[in-house]
């Protein structure tokens, strides 16, 4: 009677276990993903992607989208719906930012405003340009 009592009591924790495990490997990875996030935000260079193409997804579009930084090209993709697929045509370029060592990481932003037609420096951008610094670098390309 004895070992039976043992027996259900083991089974009782595995099941326990069981149910624990999973969430506390899934709250360790959230952890892990929304530090590495957060160094992209406060460490990461600016640079603009440009929406290259969609793709087929499940319930929506693929939206691929590429950029440049030190004259390598960086590819990517972000899920968007059909209706805003259809308002955001191929060219619709976006900030993003990322991190110099590792380009791969990275985050995209607001839409860069359709006026503003210049290319991303090479090396990037080290804050996010204001409105007013977008505007100034498209006066001093036409002197």
């Amino acid at each position: 009677m004895k070992v039976y009592r043992i027996a259900i009591n083991m089974i009782k924790q595995t099941k326990i276990l069981k149910f624990i495990i999973p969430i506390v490997v899934f709250i360790l990875l959230y952890a892990v993903s929304t530090i590495r996030n957060n160094n992209v935000r406060k460490d990461g260079i600016y640079s603009i992607v440009t929406l290259v193409k969609y793709g087929s997804a499940y319930r929506g579009q693929s939206a691929k989208y590429e950029f440049i930084y030190n004259k390598t090209l960086y590819e990517g993709s972000f899920f968007i719906s059909f209706a805003e697929s259809k308002n955001t045509p191929i060219g619709t370029r976006y900030f993003v930012t990322f991190l110099a060592k590792a380009p791969d990481r990275h985050l995209i932003l607001d839409s860069v405003p359709s006026w503003f037609t210049l290319k991303a420096p090479d090396k990037g951008w080290k804050t996010l340009p204001t409105q007013k610094q977008l505007r100034i670098m498209m006066k001093d390309s036409l002197n």
